[in-house]
């Protein structure tokens, strides 16, 4: 959720001592004639935002486009890839543009339907792409541990309808914000509307911030976590034992080969595990900490600082996610430079054999 009134925090602590009230120093005779202090933030918060916008706007409509345009690419795991992004994309143009306009301007100005209306998608559309990378990882799981099965279960029809009870389940459950996010007016250098959130009580609003921190971070990372856990304790039991005869070195070098693969699997792991931990992890702390701490921590200037970078860094993820669950996919590679084949330079098939195969176990 957006934070409507950030700039005017961030200036009425420049004006006002920290002790003092903030309500007061808002009607003081000084601000009624004077312009907000100019901030550094106003044009460098905005400038980033833009950047991480373009970048995760591009990466993820190629992965549509690529995947849309090849039949061979209209897989079940493509099709939770395309979720993906689409939700990136949706949060990204949801969010990014209303988040930098709270910087530039001291007022919101886009009328109280569009207050309920983005800050509802917002929600939306982040407990989506969380719970679409908690589905891949279940889905991934799901064909490594149980191959055979899975070959019965695991249909586009099935991934498909997983995507659409995502986007129902998000739309139903983030109904409160679109409910009790209104538009307000305040006066702070002059008469400003604000876009902020009233529940009908403190305990209302932390018990829906907490469900939020539940389901949109806390269960989607253990999940993540449980699954890929259990992929790489499958992986590692399947390893190929040399035995007597005239195939012992054959042998020897595929269990070599499949100890490598395991390997940089593993790593890929962690890389996914961590991103997800750094990118959503700092702004639903951030969220948590302003609705249980005290007034003079959650409007202090190091909080409003810290929420600038960790929007950044949630917004961030939807940029990296087409990096690391599409580009790094040599088959999606592939099906990219038969699309775009003027981007990429024709390299040999022979020495992607070995990453081909550990990457079947993240994006077949």
């Amino acid at each position: 959720m957006a934070e409507t009134n950030s700039t005017g925090d961030a200036a009425e602590h420049i004006m006002c001592n920290y002790d003092a009230n903030i309500y007061q120093c808002n009607q003081t005779d000084l601000m009624r004639f004077q312009s907000p202090v100019p901030l550094t933030d106003t044009w460098l918060v905005p400038l980033f935002f833009t950047l991480i916008m373009f970048v995760g706007l591009v990466g993820n409509l190629i992965v549509i486009y690529v995947v849309i345009k090849n039949q061979q690419m209209k897989t079940v795991t493509n099709l939770y890839i395309v979720n993906l992004a689409t939700t990136d994309i949706l949060f990204l143009v949801c969010c990014v543009p209303f988040t930098a306009t709270v910087y530039v301007l001291p007022s919101w100005i886009f009328g109280d339907f569009m207050c309920r209306l983005v800050n509802y998608l917002q929600q939306v559309t982040a407990q989506a792409t969380c719970i679409t990378l908690s589905a891949m990882s279940v889905d991934r799981f799901y064909v490594t541990v149980y191959p055979l099965q899975s070959l019965h279960h695991r249909t586009p029809q099935m991934a498909l309808s997983v995507c659409t009870t995502i986007w129902i389940c998000s739309s139903l459950l983030s109904v409160p914000i679109a409910l009790y996010q209104h538009t307000e007016s305040s006066y702070w250098f002059g008469p400003q509307t604000y876009c902020t959130e009233t529940f009908p009580s403190v305990i209302h609003k932390r018990v829906y911030l907490l469900y939020s921190f539940l389901a949109v971070y806390l269960l989607p990372l253990i999940t993540i976590c449980m699954c890929y856990t259990f992929m790489l304790k499958r992986m590692a039991q399947a390893t190929v034992q040399p035995v007597q005869g005239c195939n012992q070195i054959s042998l020897q070098t595929s269990s070599e080969r499949a100890e490598a693969v395991r390997s940089r699997v593993s790593r890929m792991v962690v890389v996914m595990v961590l991103l997800f931990l750094l990118c959503w992890g700092p702004i639903q702390i951030l969220i948590l900490l302003q609705a249980f701490c005290a007034e003079d921590v959650s409007r202090s200037y190091t909080l409003y600082k810290l929420k600038i970078w960790a929007h950044g860094m949630s917004y961030s993820n939807s940029s990296i996610n087409p990096v690391i669950y599409a580009f790094m996919g040599a088959n999606f590679r592939k099906a990219f430079r038969s699309v775009c084949p003027l981007i990429f330079k024709r390299r040999s098939t022979e020495p992607l054999a070995t990453y081909n195969r550990e990457m079947n176990f993240l994006s077949s």
